[in-house]
């Protein structure tokens, strides 16, 4: 069957594609990879409000076009379904300033770049920075060392991990830490021979003092902060984020998420805490569970134990380079079973962190005894992670319907993953072909660097254990229909397929032939979420048919992207923007500000030359 016959198959098939009005917009002359096995590539792409309704080759979908549909050559590139980041992070605090360390520092690197911070810091402005094993593994790593340097400023230091913290006696101050503190449920303030807080938290420590000092930030700053991240994500072609909630309350996030009013899907696992004694925090999801269209803030996460850096993943054999250390459960096996019971018997979905083999067995066992796997696997519970997955543990995954969470970029680690784990455990590490071999559902999120492209060349490269390494073909599915998937969105959004939601987009290079080294500098030059363009640059959308000279290939406002260029004056930029068929404009001295009624909420900013001020 040819790619014409395909794209008649496909429209004939979808009613939505071939009857009632003409498609608005029509993308052709397009390499389109489309997620979907049934029909994984095709040439163009036809839409209706905020859904797919046709794909197939450049002839039969540009036929379905009318006279008012917007017709958009792609001249050859790439354009893959919108990107869902199945796990990520969106940082929340007080306004700081941040170390400049190298990866994985000394304490003497981080002495030396905290003194220069707190020459350049006025007193009492928070400092942080990003640490990793080395420092975290020396015995002076201590609040008493951090209190030397910096007495005067609070200071945080927190592994790239996010396991494991040191903070100062300003921060603890800042934070609203006491000497009274005791253990919250799952995490460990560490203490000196004197009983002192020495500084160290140990996740549920440094989760929940994260959280208190998350609270303390203005809520102009904390919707800033998800309208960056927002701006960020749709630059690299991100259409949904599967956030994981730990920053703040469940309600705090829904309400300055609805403020923020940001383009992306938002799917909320919200994070629950027990302080000493207390209660539950954050045991059930808000009302409403969905505030807006974009946002649904149904879920919950929980983390099992820690990563192999700090030794707190938990493993049934111990650590080759600490043959006393098996890592730890930050839960009893009864509370696992509480909350895995609170999610079989509702609809609430449930997100695990689990890493060591013997996390991942815990897991499994507990959802074992709690129901039926038929039941199960309607409810997709999800591990994060799943590091040392391993070989015995897989049939008993894939029977119960569990959705694996996997992040690529955890594999550049394989040097110290394989010092940590021996050689035998890692040839089983961080798998994801296997899974795939064995039928069970695989989703991508970064945990990490926002960079989607970074996370693809991990996956298909796989350092730390090249046979579990995926095609690009593969990854992309995973990043796209793997992670509808894991959000119970499959039939939403993850494929380009006739009835799915227009989220795509359009990509600078193609992803599918550039040499490996080059896919971290692939970005968006074209980002569309529901049939609207949230994110757009200068060589799109007719601009680079046109006589003018880039000056800046496009930055963000907001929930808005603006385009900027040069023309030789303004009766020259005048006549630009009359090419592109916009008809609101105001001239404002050397600037045109040009609201598109065709491209939904972009704004395109023209920025002319030689106009008197």
């Amino acid at each position: 069957m040819t790619l014409s016959q395909i794209g008649c198959v496909i429209c004939l098939a979808a009613p939505i594609g071939c009857a009632g009005a003409a498609p608005q917009t029509v993308i052709a002359n397009a390499k389109i990879f489309t997620s979907n096995s049934a029909q994984p590539w095709a040439q163009a792409i036809a839409i209706r409000g905020e859904r797919i309704v046709a794909v197939g080759d450049t002839e039969t979908v540009a036929a379905l076009a009318g006279p008012a549909t917007r017709r958009i050559d792609a001249g050859g590139r790439t354009i893959i379904a919108g990107i869902n980041d199945a796990h990520q992070h969106v940082g929340i605090a007080p306004p700081h300033d941040r170390l400049e360390l190298p990866f994985d520092p000394t304490i003497a690197q981080i002495a030396q770049a905290l003194r220069a911070q707190i020459a350049a810091s006025p007193a009492g402005r928070l400092i942080e920075g990003e640490i990793a094993q080395t420092a975290w593994a020396d015995p002076s790593f201590r609040r008493v060392w951090l209190d030397s340097i910096a007495p005067d400023h609070p200071v945080r230091l927190t592994s790239f991990t996010g396991h494991g913290t040191l903070v100062n006696s300003r921060a603890l101050t800042l934070i609203g830490i006491t000497e009274t503190v005791k253990d919250p449920e799952g995490g460990h303030f560490g203490r000196d021979a004197q009983g002192r807080l020495d500084g160290r938290l140990e996740e549920y420590a440094g989760y929940l003092s994260g959280r208190l000092l998350s609270s303390t930030t203005e809520p102009a700053d904390i919707i800033s902060s998800y309208r960056r991240f927002a701006a960020q994500a749709t630059g690299f072609g991100i259409t949904s984020v599967q956030l994981m909630g730990n920053a703040l309350p469940i309600a705090d996030i829904s309400k300055y998420l609805v403020e923020a009013a940001t383009p992306l899907r938002w799917k909320v696992f919200r994070f629950p805490m027990r302080e000493s004694g207390g209660d539950t925090i954050d045991s059930r999801s808000p009302l409403p569970p969905q505030p807006t269209p974009l946002i649904d803030v149904r879920g919950m996460k929980w983390i099992l134990d820690g990563t192999p850096i700090e030794r707190f993943a938990f493993m049934r054999e111990p650590y080759r380079d600490s043959p006393s250390e098996r890592g730890r459960m930050n839960f009893s096996t009864e509370r696992i079973e509480e909350f895995v019971g609170w999610a079989y018997g509702s609809e609430d979905p449930l997100a695990v962190h689990a890493v060591g083999d013997g996390a991942i067995e815990a897991y499994v066992s507990a959802i074992e005894r709690a129901g039926r796997p038929e039941v199960w696997r309607a409810k997709r519970p999800r591990i994060e992670h799943g590091d040392m997955l391993s070989a015995d543990l897989i049939g008993r995954v894939q029977a119960l319907g569990i959705v694996v969470v996997q992040n690529p970029l955890h594999f550049m680690l394989g040097d110290l993953l394989a010092a940590r784990l021996g050689p035998q455990r890692m040839a089983a590490v961080q798998p994801m072909k296997s899974l795939l071999d064995h039928g069970i559902p695989l989703a991508i999120g970064a945990d990490g660097p926002i960079n989607p492209f970074l996370n693809i060349m991990a996956a298909v490269t796989h350092p730390a254990n090249p046979k579990e390494a995926l095609t690009r073909e593969q990854a992309v599915t995973a990043y796209t229909a793997g992670s509808a998937f894991a959000e119970f969105q499959e039939r939403q959004k993850g494929q380009l397929a006739p009835g799915m939601l227009a989220d795509l987009v359009v990509l600078s290079a193609d992803l599918f032939t550039v040499p490996v080294p080059q896919l971290p500098a692939l970005h968006s030059v074209w980002t569309m979420v529901g049939g609207k363009v949230v994110h757009a640059t200068v060589a799109t959308h007719r601009l680079d048919m046109l006589p003018i000279s880039p000056a800046n290939t496009h930055f963000t406002d907001g929930a808005y992207t603006r385009v900027t260029f040069t023309a030789p004056d303004a009766a020259g930029a005048a006549a630009i923007v009359a090419q592109l068929g916009y008809g609101a404009h105001d001239t404002d001295l050397a600037d045109l500000e040009v609201v598109s009624p065709s491209l939904d909420d972009v704004y395109f900013h023209l920025a002319s030359q030689g106009v008197p001020a």
